[in-house]
């Protein structure tokens, strides 16, 4: 071994191990916030969450083509695009085919929708069906053009997924769909987030999403709060999962230092 190598070799052995780092994402929404908050432009929020080692972004159909660039420029990929469609209404074939193609052209493979609402807090089973059904007519479309449909446990009583009873007979019923692992959006229910676990061989993308101490609807930095997300991400990662993980804290006040704090939290996560 020469001299040269050897110094290489000593210093490779002395560097620290690093943790392996996850794939990243937040919400455009949340970009747009620091960009009021802190009186900065779009493009310098979106460089900002690039500096945390934020990879990718979640869009909606409402995000102007200006700010969709400039999160581009930024190295921002997008990870999934966000749809309400109403399928309590019917199905709106322009509107769901512009989702798939707004997708398409930013080279992401999921939409995530929220497939619409019952009239109240009540289950209703024909609403249901018609939801469940629409959705597959998405997912089928989706799925010729090489994207995956997802829907998350949302936070609301009118949700056809709302709760984990709901969220799983939705997913039972709509097999090509997969599953958004919202770790927030359980308590709202009286459930906890880990329960969810078991959904996992569903599952497609994490929102991670913590609450502070007292406040279920409240937000506060990924990691700061109440919710056990480092021992979820460790059982996704350990489970094999290797999709996106995109930070949420809709709602917070500090939207900056939270991605901040979320990013640097969930990097140090093995």
């Amino acid at each position: 071994m020469n001299k040269t190598f050897g110094c290489v070799l000593l210093a490779l052995l002395a560097m620290p191990v690093v943790a392996s780092t996850l794939r990243l994402s937040i919400f455009a929404g949340h970009v747009e916030d620091i960009e009021r908050q802190e009186g900065m432009t779009f493009a310098e929020a979106a460089e900002k969450m690039r500096s945390f080692g934020i990879e990718g972004v979640v869009i909606t159909q409402g995000l102007s083509a200006e700010k969709l660039a400039a999160a581009r420029r930024a190295g921002l990929v997008v990870s999934c695009v966000v749809g309400w469609p109403e399928f309590e209404k019917g199905y709106d074939v322009a509107q769901c085919e512009s989702l798939v193609a707004l997708a398409v052209s930013n080279g992401c493979r999921q939409v995530m929708l929220v497939p619409g609402f019952y009239p109240s807090a009540e289950d209703s089973p024909r609403l249901f069906a018609d939801i469940v059904c629409r959705t597959e007519r998405f997912a089928a479309m989706a799925s010729a053009r090489g994207v995956e449909t997802l829907v998350e446990d949302f936070g609301d009583e009118k949700s056809p997924t709302f709760g984990l009873a709901r969220t799983k007979a939705f997913l039972d019923a709509a097999p090509s769909v997969g599953f958004v692992y919202d770790t927030g959006n359980f308590v709202g229910r009286g459930e906890r987030a880990e329960d969810a676990l078991f959904l996992l061989p569903r599952t497609r993308h994490f929102h991670l999403k913590d609450h502070p101490a007292g406040d279920e609807r409240g937000a506060c930095a990924v990691g700061s709060g109440t919710i056990p997300v480092a021992k979820i991400v460790s059982a996704a990662l350990d489970a094999g999962y290797g999709g996106w993980f995109t930070i949420e804290h809709f709602g917070a006040t500090n939207m900056l230092e939270c991605a901040r704090s979320s990013a640097a939290y969930l990097r140090s996560l093995k």
